[in-house]
C-alpha cells in the first residue's frame, strides 16, 4: 500500500503562502507598536511625576533624573502597562478585524505580556532592564531576583499555552500552525533585526542596554514556537482569516512606522512636556 502523501493543491499552496505572509507582516507591525507603546508608558509616567522625558526607540531619558521613588515609578510603568494592555486585549480583541488586522491583534496582546515576562526573566542578569532596575533601586534581596525570574519563566510557558489555543482557532493542520506561529516568528524576528540595529547604532547605547534590546528583539515572540508544546491540547478550529498574499496597505504602514522609529532614533528623540 502506498504511503505517498496526497499532492498539495494550488489553493492549499496559496492559502499557506497567504497565511505566512500575513502572519509575518502582522508580527513585525505588532512588535514595533508594542515597543512604541511600552516606551510611551515610561514617558507618560515621567510626565505624571513631574519629570521631562525625552522619548526614543528602546529608551526614555528624564531631566532631571528624578528621585528614587520617581525612578521606580517610571521604570515600572513600561512593563506594567505592557502586562495590563496584553491581558486586556487577550479578552477584548479576540474577534477584532479580519485578515491582517485579526493577526495583528493575535500577536500584539501576547507580545505585551511577553514584555513583562521577559523583563522579569532577565532581572538577575541585566539590571539596566526595567524590572532589574526597579529591584536595584529598591535594594531588593537576592532571593527576590530569583523569584521574579521564576515568574518570568512561568509567564513564558503560560503564554505558549494560551497562544496555542488561539493559533488552533485558525490552523486546522500542523503545517498551517508552522506557517502562522513558527516560520512567521523566524522571518519576523530576522526582519526586526534591521530597524533594531539601525536604532541601536543611532542611539549609541551602552553594551548592557544593547543586550536588553537584542534580547527583546529575539524573545518578543518566543511564545510562537513554544505553542507547539501545548497545541495537542486544543482541537482545530474553523475560523477563516480571509488573507491576501500581498497586503499593500499593511506593508506601507509597517515600512512607514519603521522609518519613523529609525528617524526618531537618529534625531536624538523627542522631548515631551
Amino acid at each position: 500500500m502506498s504511503t505517498t502523501a496526497p499532492p498539495v493543491t494550488t489553493r492549499e499552496s496559496t492559502d499557506r503562502r497567504a497565511l505566512l505572509a500575513g502572519s509575518t507582516l502582522a508580527f513585525v507591525l505588532a512588535a514595533m507598536v508594542n515597543d512604541t507603546l511600552h516606551e510611551l508608558a515610561h514617558a507618560v509616567a515621567g510626565l505624571a511625576v513631574g519629570l521631562t522625558p525625552t522619548l526614543s526607540p528602546f529608551s526614555v531619558e528624564y531631566a532631571p533624573e528624578g528621585t528614587v521613588s520617581q525612578q521606580v515609578i517610571t521604570a515600572a510603568a513600561g512593563p506594567l502597562f505592557s502586562l495590563l494592555m496584553g491581558l486586556a486585549l487577550m479578552v477584548l480583541a479576540r474577534h477584532w478585524g479580519r485578515g491582517l488586522v485579526r493577526l495583528f491583534f493575535l500577536w500584539l496582546p501576547f507580545m505585551g505580556v511577553m514584555n513583562f515576562a521577559g523583563y522579569c526573566f532577565i532581572a538577575p542578569f541585566a539590571q539596566v532592564g526595567d524590572t532589574g532596575q526597579v529591584l536595584k533601586l529598591l535594594d531588593a534581596p537576592g532571593w527576590t531576583y530569583a523569584l521574579v525570574a521564576a515568574v518570568g519563566v512561568a509567564g513564558q510557558f503560560w503564554l505558549g499555552y494560551r497562544f496555542a489555543g488561539q493559533v488552533r482557532r485558525y490552523a486546522r493542520t500542523v503545517d498551517a500552525e508552522r506557517q502562522l506561529a513558527f516560520i512567521a516568528w523566524i522571518i519576523g524576528t530576522l526582519i526586526m533585526v534591521i530597524p533594531t540595529t539601525l536604532q541601536v547604532v543611532a542611539l549609541g547605547v551602552e553594551p548592557a542596554v544593547v543586550f536588553v534590546v537584542v534580547f527583546y528583539s529575539c524573545a518578543v515572540g518566543v511564545f510562537g514556537p513554544m505553542q507547539f508544546i501545548f497545541h495537542h491540547r486544543f482541537p482545530p478550529g474553523d475560523e477563516q482569516l480571509d488573507l491576501r498574499r500581498v497586503n499593500v496597505t499593511g506593508i506601507v504602514v509597517t515600512v512607514a512606522l519603521a522609518i519613523l522609529l529609525v528617524g526618531l532614533a537618529f534625531s536624538g528623540g523627542v522631548t515631551l512636556g
